[in-house]
């Protein structure tokens, strides 16, 4: 079975990332590449592997502390029931947190659809979007209900 080394650009362009990227998560000691007796950083598919999860990770929000503690709990176990039962433990923290995140996301996206039912109310209006140009406006009426809509409506 053959091995698949890649360089560093070969990476960066298969995961669509930057090298600047690359490089930092092995500055944190995330990613391991071997090298060269040149000093060539290689990589194989299951750098690749754990940097696309890394990646996603990221993208996704988490903090660089956060995917390092993913990462190394097994490595500082003494057991596989150790590290089970850590990386079990710690997956359902996350969990809970993702889940928290969820339902807050969910609030937001059902005030953003009150707040455009509400919006939708001023289409046509040709009254100055303002507390004195439209004493009357929907959208004024709505800023106890909707939050949101304090971010639209003036400060005035």
């Amino acid at each position: 079975m053959e091995i698949n080394n890649y360089k560093i650009g070969e990476v960066a362009s298969k995961l669509a990332t930057s090298i600047r990227t690359i490089r930092y998560y092995e500055e944190e000691g995330l990613l391991i590449p071997t090298r060269t007796p040149r000093g060539t950083r290689l990589y194989s598919e299951n750098h690749l592997a754990r940097l696309h999860v890394i990646l996603r990770l990221a993208k996704l929000g988490f903090s660089i502390e956060a995917i390092r503690k993913i990462a190394e709990i097994r490595v500082d176990s003494q057991t596989g029931d150790e590290s089970s039962n850590h990386v079990e433990h710690h997956l359902e923290e996350v969990l809970n947190t993702i889940g928290g995140q969820i339902k807050a996301l969910e609030k937001v996206s059902h005030e953003i659809n009150d707040a455009r039912r509400v919006i939708a109310g001023c289409h046509g209006c040709s009254n100055t979007p303002s507390t004195q140009g439209c004493p009357d406006c929907p959208v004024r009426k709505n800023l106890n209900d909707i939050e949101l809509l304090n971010l639209v409506w003036d400060t005035e």
